[in-house]
């Protein structure tokens, strides 16, 4: 693929991941056009079906969940409380809890292929993470890897427009509380 026609996809990707965030799965696809800056005609010449782009934007997601992982694993090694710290900050970043509904309609079972491929990949790396998370004494020894990125998920899902005016740091104090509850010293998990 030439430079430009990457760069293009790329594009439309990104705006794709934008206006699924904002307006959800079935945005109509000329704002995803007009936001990369293409014709419609590029989008489905690059994407023929609203699923084949649904597809590339949980492949990109994912992609990006599992190079925050690795970095932070990385990092671990020499500065493991900033590495996990940054790790949350990317994952909060890419406002999962509102792109995953738009990206899973129906079940995390009936994904495409390749989406299941790089699932598979990030889950080992977000594991490894959080193991060495837990083997410097930052989390508790029971955190599973898909709990905390779903509960991540739930604590950036998009609030009412009321609850941002009155507390416009709503979630980055909900993820402290959470983080806070995360720490070995906490009580038992409920079972």
């Amino acid at each position: 693929m030439r430079a430009d026609a990457r760069e293009r996809r790329n594009a439309i990707v990104d705006a794709a991941r934008a206006v699924f965030t904002e307006r959800g799965h079935d945005a109509p696809l000329d704002a995803v056009a007009e936001l990369a800056k293409v014709g419609i005609a590029t989008l489905y010449r690059n994407f023929p079906t609203r699923e084949d782009l649904v597809t590339a934007v949980a492949v990109a997601t994912l992609t990006d969940v599992r190079e925050a992982a690795d970095i932070a694993l990385t990092a671990m090694s020499t500065d493991p409380t900033n590495a996990w710290h940054t790790l949350v900050d990317r994952l909060v970043e890419l406002r999962l809890g509102a792109l995953i509904p738009a990206l899973v309609e129906r079940s995390f079972t009936e994904l495409a292929p390749e989406v299941l491929a790089v699932r598979e990949v990030t889950k080992s790396k977000m594991t490894a993470t959080i193991g060495a998370a837990q083997s410097a004494g930052l989390v508790r020894a029971d955190l599973q890897p898909l709990e905390f990125v779903m509960a991540l998920a739930k604590l950036t899902r998009p609030q009412i427009e009321l609850s941002d005016e009155a507390m416009p740091n709503l979630v980055p104090r909900l993820v402290a509380v959470f983080m806070a509850g995360l720490r070995p010293d906490g009580t038992d998990l409920p079972v």
